[in-house]
């Protein structure tokens, strides 16, 4: 036995999807329903890491990567069958799959958490997780999914979490679960989209014009923080209209690449962020405010907004008037219900990969934010 497997190129490496949709149709399927022919299933990759996202490359190869996947069964059967059914795989399983072990070392300390080994005999610690769809669903958030899901719920849920569950691919479902279950979660409810845009607006608008204050002082530094903090906000509104959740900091900017968007305002953010001048930089992030603004008015969730570009209380900081967009949204929302807005931004503002994916802050902060 040797330790961890790593690929050490590119070359040598296979997308974790595509790998493990093979994995299953070579390997898994044949001796899952030889096996057992009368159970209904499901099979999937999802949930955490970078292969489920279709970010991963050679580097993720080090840990909780390789021929994986998840076995979903109904509550009756996995209460039967998931001990029989994990040992099965124990000694039945090819041990590698197209070069890569298909036996893991668990990584102490963390759930989850393992890399591949090669291991010349059996039984082997194999990393195909036998699950059904409402425990592996309440691994990091709480969901009832014989219910309608909660306004509160929808506000709690962290973004990355909800990306994790529906992204991914299932690659059989006989029992119709899991693919109802993601279904569920594809999207915000449209009042809990304006209640998160309204925050992300609402926050644009409160510094948005110190942008020219810190070019009179000739602080360039303050106005690059500030820039860049909306220009970010900004790349969250773009996801937000194209109905798609984004994932933290780490492949934020690899996924906004992916948005139908992206072409259009790359140029505008390259202006707002790297311009030579403060004003080439103005220019550039309200040319971004009206393509934004305009992507807005697409979907129609709001009465039209105009693009105005105003300049603030005529010092000469040229700026989109958000004030506009925000008086459109309240136009939609329900504020009554909500007793405390600017601790609820913090849903969308604390963004930190260790706020941005704590359920349990967040559902402390929805406890306390709304009526």
């Amino acid at each position: 036995m040797t330790e961890v497997f790593a690929l050490k190129s590119q070359d040598e490496f296979i997308p974790g999807l595509k790998l493990n949709k093979g994995f299953y149709f070579d390997i898994v399927k044949p001796l899952f329903e030889k096996t057992y022919p009368n159970i209904n299933y499901a099979a999937s990759l999802i949930g955490h890491c970078s292969d489920v996202l279709g970010f991963d490359d050679y580097k993720s190869t080090d840990h909780v990567w390789g021929p994986r996947l998840q076995i979903f069964l109904s509550e009756k059967d996995h209460k039967r069958y998931h001990k029989e059914i994990d040992e099965f795989f124990k000694y039945n399983l090819t041990r590698t799959y197209k070069g890569f072990p298909t036996n893991y070392k668990a990584v102490e300390g963390w759930f989850n958490n393992a890399y591949m080994q090669y291991k010349e005999e059996y039984p082997i610690n194999h990393f195909i997780e036998i699950e059904t769809v409402d425990r592996f669903f309440n691994r990091d958030i709480e969901i009832d999914l014989s219910k309608d899901i909660e306004f509160k719920s929808w506000l709690a849920y962290p973004v990355q979490n909800l990306l994790e569950l529906t992204s991914g691919e299932v690659f059989y479902d006989s029992i119709n679960e899991l693919t109802n279950a993601r279904k569920r979660l594809s999207f915000f409810p449209l009042e809990v989209l304006l209640i998160r845009i309204y925050i992300i607006w609402n926050s644009i608008y409160e510094e948005q014009a110190f942008i020219g204050r810190c070019a009179e002082k000739n602080d360039l530094i303050g106005q690059s923080l500030i820039i860049n903090r909306i220009v970010k906000k900004l790349i969250k509104l773009c996801f937000y209209y194209e109905k798609k959740y984004y994932p933290y900091s780490k492949w934020f900017g690899v996924s906004f690449k992916k948005l139908k968007i992206y072409d259009k305002v790359k140029p505008l953010i390259n202006k707002a962020i790297y311009g030579k001048t403060y004003k080439k930089r103005e220019e550039g992030l309200n040319r971004l405010y009206e393509e934004i603004i305009n992507k807005h008015n697409t979907l129609n969730i709001t009465e039209y907004v105009e693009p105005n570009i105003i300049n603030y209380y005529k010092r000469g900081y040229l700026g989109f008037d958000s004030q506009n967009i925000i008086e459109k949204i309240e136009e939609r929302i329900d504020l009554e219900r909500i007793k405390d807005i600017e601790l609820l931004s913090k849903i969308e503002l604390c963004d930190e990969s260790n706020f941005g994916c704590n359920y349990e802050i967040n559902k402390k902060i929805i406890k306390e934010s709304l009526k």
